[in-house]
């Protein structure tokens, strides 16, 4: 059997790899800098064919929502609604990502008679701002409820799935079902995996937990699941995960599933951290659950 060919690191990381294992030695306060820049700002992408053709179907609609800690600054943040159905299902993207990426999930939902609203998070997509983060899109998914009305579900995916659940434990707000798609349980296990690949020095990674904790104003343990005792306001909630997920710890969605034995899981093998939204077997496995 041919051995299995390793994948190639991208010369973009190779540089940033370069970069922070020296300047972060050097002068760690001007690279950290740098690091929360690369880590708040989302990039800007191009809407490819398949986007194109969704966007043309598409009530299109804008909101003021608040920048992030703030209630004096507002952002125009886009939302996007298809079909005439009485449930809402309300979907959240993840990092780098937009709305028009449910491009092969929303059709099939709209054909089984639900009416799709999906957001550009703040920064994202269409939508205005630079930087962003996963309470940002929490507060955002709060403000757009008040205007559109709860939703009978939500489906987030990957931070858009983390925002959900924090929306639920930490607002009044009760949904018939949620569906969360390769989620990062705890924040700082996530940055830890993303600071080793980039050889991230030790000195500069305590900087960067330090200010997080200052920025957003609670510990970062606050931003682990599977530590919170809060209740996940829904009558059902699921769990999607892919145990191959190159971003997301296995253990971790072990560990947060064998706590809450009420959340239905669903193991997508294979499927991918990106490109589980578009799996069929995930999405009419979605389908099944929000019936």
């Amino acid at each position: 059997m041919a051995e299995k060919k390793k994948p190639q690191i991208p010369s973009k990381i190779k540089w940033m790899k370069r970069f922070f294992s020296l300047a972060g030695n050097i002068a760690p306060a001007t690279a950290i800098e740098i690091l929360v820049k690369l880590v708040f700002s989302p990039q800007k992408r191009v809407l490819r064919p398949p986007h194109q053709e969704l966007m043309k179907k598409a009530a299109k609609h804008t909101i003021k929502v608040n920048e992030f800690r703030s209630h004096t600054r507002k952002v125009a943040m886009k939302y996007y609604v298809w079909g005439s159905g009485h449930r809402i299902v309300l979907l959240v993207h993840g990092w780098d990502a937009m709305a028009m990426d449910f491009y092969k999930m929303i059709p099939a939902l709209v054909e089984n008679g639900y009416r799709v609203i999906a957001i550009d998070g703040p920064a994202h997509g269409g939508s205005e701002g630079d930087t962003s983060n996963l309470l940002h899109f929490k507060e955002a998914m709060a403000q757009l409820i008040e205007k559109v009305g709860v939703p009978y579900a939500i489906v987030g995916h990957s931070m858009g799935g983390g925002a959900s659940a924090y929306l639920l434990m930490e607002y009044d707000i009760i949904v018939n079902r949620l569906v969360m798609l390769t989620i990062p349980i705890a924040s700082k296990r996530f940055f830890d995996t993303v600071f080793e690949m980039l050889d991230v020095p030790l000195k500069m990674q305590k900087l960067f937990f330090k200010g997080m904790e200052d920025e957003f104003n609670m510990p970062v343990s606050r931003m682990d699941l599977a530590a919170r005792k809060e209740k996940i306001k829904a009558d059902k909630v699921m769990m999607i995960y892919d145990e191959e997920d190159e971003i997301v710890s296995l253990k971790d969605i072990q560990h947060f599933l064998s706590l809450h034995p009420e959340i239905e899981s669903y193991n997508a093998k294979g499927a991918g951290h990106n490109t589980v939204i578009r799996n069929k077997k995930v999405i009419d496995e979605i389908i099944r659950f929000l019936k």
